[in-house]
């Protein structure tokens, strides 16, 4: 990967690999941006655990966001054709705020 012009590796599990895979997927990014968003707003950490609290960050929030959570539908709607999938809404742009401002939820 490249930060600001300077070439760089870093070693993370693979759990944290994949779940980075799906987060680019979601976002539509690539892994240098992603590496140069977290870069640019890592206050004090490393680099490969700005990554990790990131990806935590992140997976929290999609998963508390509750429309994304079959707990936000009403049980009287559980026998009805499901609902039309809701676009992907971007969440990297509030996690990475919450990750500048030391925050581990938006």
């Amino acid at each position: 990967m490249q930060l600001v012009n300077v070439r760089t590796s870093i070693v993370l599990e693979a759990a944290i690999w994949d779940a980075i895979g799906e987060i680019l997927d979601r976002e539509n990014l690539d892994l240098n941006s992603f590496c140069q968003m977290v870069d640019k707003r890592r206050r004090g950490y490393n680099l490969t655990s700005a990554i990790r609290v990131v990806v935590v960050i992140y997976f929290r929030s999609w998963a508390n966001n509750r429309r994304f959570s079959e707990l936000a539908r009403p049980a009287h709607n559980q026998f009805n054709a499901p609902d039309a999938e809701l676009p992907p809404t971007p969440l990297l742009p509030d996690v990475l705020k919450s990750f500048h401002k030391g925050l581990s939820h938006i």
